[in-house]
Parts: C-alpha cells; structure tokens; sequence
C-alpha cells in the first residue's frame, strides 16, 4: 500500500511540474499572440486603401494594357511554385497538421517550393523536386523590406517563364478558436474579382503619365502589401494555436492531478482504516 501511495506522489509530483510549464507557455504564446495580433489590426488600413487604389486603376485599364504586363500573364502549363507558410516551433496543436494537409494535396512531383519555417523544412526535406530554402527564418526577423526581398525572389522565377502560377499556402486566422488553412495565387495576379467589384467612380481618376505606367507601378506594391498580410495572419493563427493547446494542456494536466489526489487520499484512508484495524486485533488478541 505504501508503495502505491509514494507512486500517486511521484506522479501527482512530475504531472504539476508539466502543468507549470504548459501555463508558462500559454502566457508566452498569449504575449506574442497580443503582438502579432497588433501588427494585423495596424496593417488592415494599409491593406484596405492599396486595395482601393489598385480596383480603381484597374476600372480605367483597358485589356491590351493588361497583357502587355509580364506578371499578369501565364507562361508556362508545365509546373507551379508554392510558397509554404509553416511555425518553426512545435506544440502548436493541429496549425501545421491542417496546413501540410492542404499543400500535400495541391502539391504535384514537378512542383517546386520555397519554404517558410523549420517545420515546413522538417516535412519536404526528402521532397523529389527543387525547393528553395533562402526564406526559412524569414519570420523570425520579419519586416516589410524582408517581405520585398521575398517578392523579388518570386518574380525573378516567374520570368524565367517556366512556371504556371506562384500560390501563397498561409493560415487564414478568422478568431482566436477559427483558423483554416487557404491558398492564394499571386502570380499571375488574378485581376477577376476586383475589375468585378462595384462603386465605380462617377469620375475616373487622372493617371500621369497613363494608366498602364501607373498599373505597373501599383501592382508590385500591392502584392507585398496582399503578401505581408498573409503572412502575419498566419502568425497570428499561429500564436493562437499555440496558446490554446497549452491551455487545452494546462487543463488536461490539472484534470489528472485532480484526480490523483483523490486516489491517493482514498488510499490514504484504506491504509489509515487497515492500520488501526490490525492494531484492534492485535490488542484483542492479547487480551
């Protein structure tokens, strides 16, 4: 019996050290959520008026103008290029689950990736085809300019005129409970939904020198504002896996050292009641 109870100690013991890192680390995931979560609400007017300025131009653009502008155009039927947007950390629940699920899915053997995020690295390291590993920590020094720099890498391989598209798979965060993984072309832009969208101006706006010019312009500028987005987004949806699993964790761990300490006080009291027993009938068998 005493066995048993300095076992349900040692458990009780180990399993509320757990507990004690799992709610440390939701705080941290709940820190770094608040920030990430930041930079998203600050970067949605930014997003919002590239948006308009872009539906705007492309309202007043006529379609010879259009095909004339390399990154509007497909090239080649042959291959495509993914971006992978994974978490470089674990324990953040089924947020790379969902997400290599989608790109496994999309993925053909011809294709070729750039990985963003050790996990992503840890999942296609054995990938058949050429993959690009240059943007892998690009998240752990993010900024704008590093967001660029991505772009540009993008359009000089969409030149070579050897793919069919350039698609973003990211995280879509829609709450701090809902996130879903998505994919987004980027190139060729995919002018559809905004030429369709209505609230047209009653007088067009003026375009110095012309508006082919200007559309050539805006458009890079709107991608890495579209792609900046995406990518914090999916941090956020990142962030916010995390500290739910360690919060789902923290409350597993307290569920179970709960119900070790009624095993080990219901045990407690059998050995107390087998004690007392043993010494009433050893002083009745003296008697």
């Amino acid at each position: 019996m005493s066995e048993s109870l300095l076992e349900i100690r040692h458990r009780i013991s180990t399993i509320q050290a757990t507990e004690k890192l799992t709610k440390a680390m939701k705080l941290v995931a709940s820190v770094k959520f608040q920030k990430w979560k930041r930079y998203f609400d600050d970067d949605k007017d930014y997003e919002k008026a590239m948006h308009d300025t872009m539906k705007r131009t492309l309202q007043s653009v006529a379609q010879k103008d259009i095909k004339a502008i390399p990154c509007l155009n497909h090239f080649s039927d042959k291959k495509d290029l993914y971006i992978i947007v994974s978490s470089s950390l674990g324990l953040c629940g089924s947020y790379n689950y969902n997400l290599f699920n989608l790109a496994d899915s999309l993925i053909k053997p011809e294709d070729e990736l750039i990985l963003i995020g050790q996990k992503a690295y840890l999942h296609y390291k054995n990938y058949p085809n050429k993959r690009y590993d240059d943007y892998l920590n690009l998240m752990n020094d993010f900024s704008f300019d590093a967001v660029k720099n991505l772009r540009h890498f993008c359009f000089r391989l969409y030149r070579t005129k050897t793919y069919h598209s350039v698609s973003l798979i990211y995280t879509i965060y829609k709450n701090s409970i809902m996130y879903t993984p998505a994919v987004k072309q980027l190139l060729p832009f995919d002018l559809t939904k905004l030429q369709l969208e209505e609230n047209k101006p009653a007088y067009p706006p003026l375009f110095d020198p012309n508006v082919k010019e200007v559309l050539q312009l805006i458009l890079p500028h709107y991608i890495d504002s579209s792609l900046y987005n995406k990518l914090i987004m999916s941090t956020v949806a990142e962030q916010a896996s995390r500290r739910n699993a360690m919060e789902t964790a923290t409350d597993s761990a307290n569920k179970i050292i709960a119900d070790l300490k009624l095993k080990y006080n219901r045990l407690r009291q059998a050995s107390i009641t087998q004690e007392i027993t043993e010494v009433v009938a050893g002083a009745n068998n003296n008697n």
